[in-house]
């Protein structure tokens, strides 16, 4: 059976196989356009536990190298076995729809069960965080247009806007929708539950 990688080990996988790091430097990597005052981000604890879970399936390999007068680093390198599930997981995820049941959606479902206050309250936060990422966002792509760097960077920094952008008009949405609609907490879970219980159960083969 192929090992199964989430998303974020893909990546780090491809950070790996673009050039032997340590744990250390992916964290620089992932978090390095970020402002500094946002603490948001890839925890490091994260990394170094995705590194180390890469290193137990033998997708990458460990060198230890000496660093100085400090304690010896540890260099992470992509394994054949590495590149081989990065490339079919990379396929992967490009040939399948992305799942219907993500980011806003769950939360946008079972919002109901706060109340109106405390439902407006965390949409409002959450609107503040996106806003802040909105930001980081944009100064990025200023600096890929003053760094002239690759098409695919600035493509990714592009989607990236665009999907929080298209948060941040939903968000705002549902804060309008709670505040008008007296009913807006009366929708069933899923809201086609009612007619999913309504149709006869279908008889079975024998």
């Amino acid at each position: 059976m192929r090992e199964q990688i989430s998303r974020t080990a893909l990546f780090i996988l491809g950070i790996i196989a673009d050039g032997p790091t340590t744990p250390y430097t992916i964290d620089k990597i992932l978090n390095y356009k970020r402002m500094k005052n946002m603490k948001i981000g890839v925890p490091f604890q994260t990394i170094y536990g995705t590194v180390y879970k890469l290193s137990k399936l033998g997708l990458v390999s460990r060198k230890k190298m000496k660093n100085g007068n400090l304690p010896d680093k540890t260099i992470y390198t992509i394994t054949p076995k590495g590149e081989k599930l990065m490339k079919e997981s990379l396929i992967s995820y490009l040939t399948k729809p992305p799942e219907i049941l993500t980011e806003l959606v769950i939360p946008i479902m079972l919002i109901k069960y706060l109340d109106k206050e405390n439902a407006i309250k965390v949409l409002d936060e959450y609107q503040r965080i996106i806003r802040g990422e909105i930001n980081i966002g944009k100064k990025m792509r200023e600096t890929s247009k003053e760094l002239n760097e690759s098409f695919t960077g600035k493509i990714f920094i592009e989607h990236i806007l665009s999907n929080l952008n298209a948060n941040r008009s939903t968000v705002r949405q549902l804060i309008k929708t709670i505040e008008k609609e007296p009913l807006w907490a009366h929708s069933p879970i899923p809201w086609w539950r009612k007619e999913v219980e309504s149709l006869k159960p279908m008889r079975q083969r024998v």
